[in-house]
């Protein structure tokens, strides 16, 4: 019985021991990082009580307590903010440098001026912003001449166009001191965003590439009427919410800090050493990453402050402003389970955010493997937790841990999510499979996303890519990028430069593969890899998963579903696809039908046991020589940087000026070995072609400024001569000689011709301007080449028999010859292909295997469309029977949706044609008629220059030919034509 107890004792004793060393970490884990409060937390609630913020309903409540608590915006005194004053221009310069951190500089700067001022006595102006005028000027932000007039004497003799120190800012003002002081690089390309805005022609030109920063930044906006309002003043309302928006820019300069985790514990304890007698308050804080935080504040107690040992104790009490649920409170508001955000200084907590307990949001750093949109879901690769929707905020311990772990996850995407890539709204259809995306999730539900920009990842020491190739002799990795760009310095994005980074010992390298550790020999090509490097570039950590891996080889036999290439080394591969495999060239989405034979093409392949996955391709191409011919209004040629700056930019297409995308004043970089002959002072129109730099951008090769001419016009018709060296080109249907010479812009095939390469018949377009002396010059000759030859003819007839899958048989049918049918009366039989031919009917395309004579839903004796090429049917279609031709050009495609890439998100419904005319049977004429609309039915037959395509295709512009019915409500058939 006693030794029983005495095992029962001894194994309690055992098991005591075994768990004690692992209670005792548990309980003595050490915060990562310890913080004070602030010993003026008190004075700074009280100051920050104001009147006329906390009894307003101010949008910009929060904004205007966690700038005052941060002393980046301070109120007045007497508990006021003055939420409706405007901001004046001293005061926006002097907030723009407060954001930066120089306000001890603007003090230094201010005690000199007042030392060098001989009576100080007769100085007028108020003082306190002298030090900031001051570094305006030393900075280049304003001139002397604005200088001068802001130390006036007189401020009221100033005139309404002088600088004025005490006017209002207006925001366009406002965004230009922001950018300047804070360093941020003009955008002066792609402004993209302000050019959105329907005021944008109201704002100084010179200001914009700044705007256009501070929005890219997210830290300004416009209003919910599309207007960016940049002549308005700024209230102080407003500065608050935009200093708050620029927090992930000025933090680090200002050597602050915000974090978000949850309150873990909060303790107290009285510390009575050397005399002293006081509380301290523990607040431990699970950071979002796994770390601990501690806040550590103190309270002196009343008793014990006087002792016979040291006498008075001087300590004072430390806290904190805590923000909860838009009431402001001081640290004691702070309990255990509460998710906080706080911003941190010097070793000191300044403001605390309680979040909002009813509602669960959490930001996500994913990598998108495959979006089903009709579904609403999107399949992610989980890289981390983020605390806030910003990259920029996370902070650095949490940008170390980051790696692939392999960890996939299925989420729902809200209908009304906001999803952005490369600062435009977009939708789920434009996010392409290997972004990287953060992701904002409320409840489970994603109702943000927002494509991560890499070079803010890269300023951290974060790159990532899909690694190209792994050499640990030599002990370098060299990425490229998810569209496959980047292996080149001539190839890819600004990032390409940086495609290869090194090591040098590897055993001081952290590697990982799918979130376990692993030897650097685990990391192989194609797989998705993140790098760690150091403050020298060198890589600490490399992460990687696995994931697709290229291939790449010529077309060299293309199959209904199957591609033959030919690779590197020579061998052959047979990859299968479909018509939902993506394929893009030249960066936009296209279809499986657009791969060619011969075409040099990039597979993402992934080998699931004996399945191979093909995850896209990608066709390559080679540039033209350009990309396109414009005119625009000259606002200025700026010769020592090379480029051009416009407004009101036009393209030429098909004979007709087109409205171009771009609004607003643009700059337009010039090739680097092409100087154009502008002179310096020149205005009028510029007509210039643009082509690809080395590094994809389209850049002017090409210009030519005319400011002499009286008229404009377009002209379409036959070359009957050209003679090069007398610059004369007499035309068919013109009376008047056109000429032309080096300065026409000269374009056949996608090339730039010389005048000597004019032919005659040549058919072409003619954009044409007049001079005074009634003498007609070509400013742009675009000759038109000759429609390709695909063999297809089109036929109409009713059906008398089908052998299903192999064959079709007409009783009779018509052939169409432009501008008419051909009737032919005898029977014609056309072969099916199941691999080629197409069924459409009137609710789409529609299996062929329904497509017999017999049963309920027989097609014997209907009449059909076929589009037929050497016997063989490629295509039939069940529209309705049309004989009444039209022509014309198409001037609005109704319905049609795309996104800014030019990705089609909604097909046109519907045509309306202008220019139209009408094939008169009876005259053999052409009638014209006016402006027409078409209906587009689910069948009808599309076809452009000469192949089978559908409504996609179809661009303002094309010329047309449309077969319907006398009614003429919809477009049975539709033949196009774009050069």
């Amino acid at each position: 019985m006693f030794s029983q107890k005495l095992r029962q004792y001894m194994s309690l004793i055992i098991l005591f021991f075994i768990f004690m060393p692992f209670t005792a970490k548990a309980a003595a884990e050490t915060p990562a990082r310890i913080f004070t409060g602030i010993e003026s937390s008190d004075a700074i609630l009280k100051n920050l009580d104001y009147e006329d913020v906390k009894n307003s309903d101010s949008w910009a409540k929060s904004a205007i307590w966690e700038t005052g608590a941060l002393e980046l915006l301070k109120g007045y005194g007497n508990r006021i903010f003055g939420l409706r004053d405007r901001l004046s221009v001293e005061q926006a310069i002097a907030i723009a440098y407060n954001m930066a951190g120089r306000e001890a500089e603007a003090q230094l700067a201010a005690e000199a001026l007042d030392l060098a001022r001989e009576d100080k006595k007769n100085y007028a102006p108020d003082m306190w912003s002298d030090g900031y005028i001051q570094l305006a000027l030393n900075d280049g932000i304003i001139t002397q001449e604005e200088y001068d007039d802001a130390f006036a004497a007189d401020q009221r003799s100033l005139g309404s166009g002088d600088f004025r120190r005490q006017s209002p800012v207006t925001r366009e003002d406002f965004a230009y001191y922001i950018a300047s002081v804070l360093g941020l690089t003009p955008v002066n390309e792609h402004t993209h965003l302000f050019n959105s805005y329907n005021d944008w022609h109201q704002a100084n030109p010179h200001r914009i590439p700044y705007i256009e920063a501070l929005l890219q930044n997210k830290v300004m906006s416009g209003d919910n009427n599309g207007r960016f309002l940049p002549k308005d003043t700024v209230t102080r309302e407003m500065a608050a919410q935009i200093i708050k928006n620029a927090e992930p820019l000025i933090f680090p300069g200002l050597g602050m800090e915000k974090s978000k985790g949850t309150i873990e514990s909060i303790k107290s304890f009285t510390d009575k050493a050397d005399g002293k007698n006081t509380e301290i308050k523990l607040i431990n804080v699970r950071k979002s990453n796994g770390t601990l935080d501690q806040f550590r504040f103190i309270y002196p107690l009343d008793s014990g402050s006087l002792n016979e040992i040291s006498g008075n104790i001087n300590t004072e009490k430390t806290g904190t402003i805590v923000n909860e649920t838009d009431v402001l409170k001081d640290e004691t508001a702070l309990k255990e389970g509460q998710e906080i955000t706080y911003i941190m200084q010097n070793g000191r907590v300044l403001y605390v955010t309680v979040m909002n307990s009813t509602k669960t949001t959490v930001h996500k750093l994913v990598r998108i493997l495959s979006v089903d949109e009709p579904a609403g879901r999107i399949q992610t690769e989980i890289i981390m937790d983020v605390p806030f929707s910003d990259v920029r905020m996370i902070d650095e311990s949490s940008l170390n841990s980051i790696k692939t772990g392999g960890r996939e996850e299925i989420l729902s995407v809200s209908r009304d999510a906001l999803i952005y890539i490369d600062f435009v709204k977009k939708s789920l259809k434009d996010i392409e499979p290997q972004s990287l995306m953060l992701l904002t999730m409320e409840n489970n539900l994603v109702t943000a996303m927002e494509k991560v920009n890499l070079e803010l990842l890269q300023e951290s020491g974060i790159i990532s890519g899909i690694l190209e190739e792994n050499n640990p002799a030599l002990g370098y990795v060299t990425l490229y990028f998810y569209d496959g760009s980047g292996t080149l310095l001539d190839k890819g994005k600004s990032l390409s430069s940086y495609r290869t980074f090194s090591y040098i010992n590897i055993d001081n390298v952290e590697v990982y593969k799918n979130g376990s550790p692993a030897s650097i020999d685990d990391i192989n090509p194609g797989d998705s890899v993140f790098l760690k490097l150091d403050e020298k570039g060198n890589i600490t950590v490399i992460s990687g998963t696995d994931n697709f891996y290229p291939v790449y080889g010529k077309v060299r036999i293309k199959g209904s579903n199957t591609l033959q290439i030919q690779k590197g080394d020579g061998t052959y591969q047979v990859i299968s696809i479909s018509q939902n495999t993506p394929v893009f060239k030249d960066r936009k989405r296209v279809s499986a039908d657009d791969i060619k034979e011969g075409d040099d093409i990039r597979i993402l392949l992934q080998t699931s046991g004996n399945q191979v996955i093909v995850g896209e391709v990608t066709i390559s191409t080679q540039n033209p020589v350009i990309s396109g011919v414009y005119k625009a209004q000259l606002n200025y040629y700026d010769e020592a940087g090379n480029s051009l700056v416009v407004s009101g930019m036009k393209y030429f297409k098909d004979g007709l000026w087109w409205q171009a995308d771009v609004k607003g004043i643009t700059k337009l970089d010039i090739k680097k070995d092409y100087k154009p002959e502008i002179p310096k002072d020149a205005n009028g129109t510029v007509y210039f072609a643009t082509g690809k730099n080395l590094l994809g951008n389209d850049v002017v090769i090409r210009a030519t400024v005319v400011n002499d001419s009286i008229n404009t016009g377009l002209i379409s018709d036959t070359i009957a001569e050209s003679l090069p060296g007398r610059g004369i080109i007499t035309l068919l249907n013109e009376s008047k000689p056109v000429s032309y010479g080096e300065n026409t812009l000269i374009v056949k095939g996608g090339k730039l011709l010389e005048p000597n390469q004019v032919r005659s018949q040549d058919e072409a377009h003619f954009a044409c301007s007049s001079s005074s002396d009634g003498s007609i010059r070509a400013d742009v000759l675009w000759i038109r080449e000759p429609a390709e030859d695909t063999g297809l003819a089109l036929l109409r007839g009713r059906i008398s028999g089908i052998d299903k899958i192999n064959s079709v048989t007409l009783e009779s049918f018509s052939q169409f010859n432009m501008p008419d049918w051909e009737f032919v009366n005898v029977q014609k039989t056309l072969t099916i292909d199941p691999m080629v031919t197409r069924l459409f009917d009137d609710g789409g395309r529609t299996d062929l295997a329904e497509f017999d004579d017999e049963g309920e839903n027989s097609y014997k004796n209907r009449t059909i469309y076929v589009l037929a090429r050497e016997g063989k049917a490629i295509q039939i279609s069940t529209a309705p029977y049309g004989d009444v031709v039209y022509r014309g050009r198409i001037s609005e495609l109704e319905g049609e949706r795309k996104d800014s890439f030019g990705h089609i998100i909604t097909q046109a419904q519907a045509v309306v044609i202008s220019e139209v005319k009408l094939f008169n049977r009876e005259t053999w004429l052409w009638d014209n008629k006016q402006e027409t609309r078409f209906g587009l039915p689910e069948n009808a037959v599309i076809i452009k220059n000469g192949k089978i395509t559908d409504r996609s295709a179809l661009e303002k512009g094309d010329r047309i030919t449309v077969i319907s019915s006398v009614s003429g409500v919809d477009a049975f058939v539709v033949m196009a034509e774009s050069y």
